[in-house]
């Protein structure tokens, strides 16, 4: 208490100058209608401001719960627009459309500079994974799991030399192979498409459905380069990866719900 007496002693004269000009400003603000109203809007800007500048700071700490809520709400939205596809299919054709789910997962590790890329996935057993699965980002396919741990799983990326893709040009040709050249993580080819189609440059490249991992249709890539050689049987094409490999940081796991049927009647096929 004394030291606090003796502050106020020493200052006396600095904190009686405050309290007056304190005043006199209050004064000044009251008495005129003008100043009144340029203190209130300068006061309401600084304040505003200030709110601005602490909700964007509060929305850079939450961008991690919001990715993962529009990923939830992504996985939602496929399911249903993929089961209203199959309704829409005729009612002479087989309905594999709506037998897929799929399961949020986020990045944790990803390579795009070598021969066999893979990426880390913090999804495994305890969340329905199994190795077999198709992984696909937002835009199109990423690639499919290869190993399940309990908590993380390794996936097999587009961006590898050994994957081979079962895939259809839209309306044009239903069946053809997308592969990884090993070069830009940007790029892949499409193989074994004969002379006689018209191709075209923008072209969409989708997946056939064919293998049962992913839906057909999802995305591969857009036709980038053609061009067909005199002496060759098949054009020489070149995609545009629909999605940026370097930059990716949410997929979803593909969910077939009839693979363990499938795959027991093709072992059994094969013993």
């Amino acid at each position: 208490m004394r030291s606090f007496l003796l502050f106020l002693h020493k200052y006396r004269a600095f904190l009686v100058f405050i309290l007056l000009e304190t005043a006199a400003f209050f004064l000044v603000v009251q008495n005129s209608n003008y100043n009144r109203a340029t203190f209130f809007n300068s006061t309401n800007y600084v304040v505003g401001s200030l709110l601005e500048t602490s909700s964007n700071i509060e929305n850079y700490f939450s961008l991690t719960r919001t990715n993962q809520q529009l990923s939830n709400e992504n996985a939602r939205l496929r399911a249903k627009y993929l089961a209203l596809l199959a309704k829409l299919e005729e009612n002479d054709k087989v309905d594999t459309i709506s037998n897929f789910a799929f399961i949020n997962s986020k990045i944790v590790n990803n390579n795009v500079f070598l021969l066999n890329n893979t990426l880390t996935i913090n999804s495994g057993s305890n969340q329905g994974l199994k190795p077999g699965m198709g992984v696909i980002g937002n835009n199109g396919i990423v690639g499919k799991v290869k190993r399940v741990g309990t908590n993380y799983s390794t996936v097999v990326s587009v961006l590898d030399v050994d994957v081979k893709i079962s895939a259809e040009i839209k309306n044009k040709i239903n069946l053809c192979t997308v592969q990884w050249d090993g070069k830009s993580p940007e790029y892949a080819k499409v193989l074994y498409v004969p002379r006689h189609y018209n191709l075209a440059v923008g072209d969409t490249v989708v997946t056939s459905g064919f293998n049962a991992i992913y839906p057909i249709g999802i995305p591969i890539g857009i036709i980038s380069k053609l061009t067909l050689p005199e002496d060759a049987s098949f054009f020489d094409i070149q995609i545009k990866l629909i999605n940026d490999f370097t930059s990716l940081s949410l997929v979803e796991v593909v969910l077939n719900k009839d693979l363990p049927q499938i795959d027991s009647l093709t072992q059994t096929v094969q013993e």
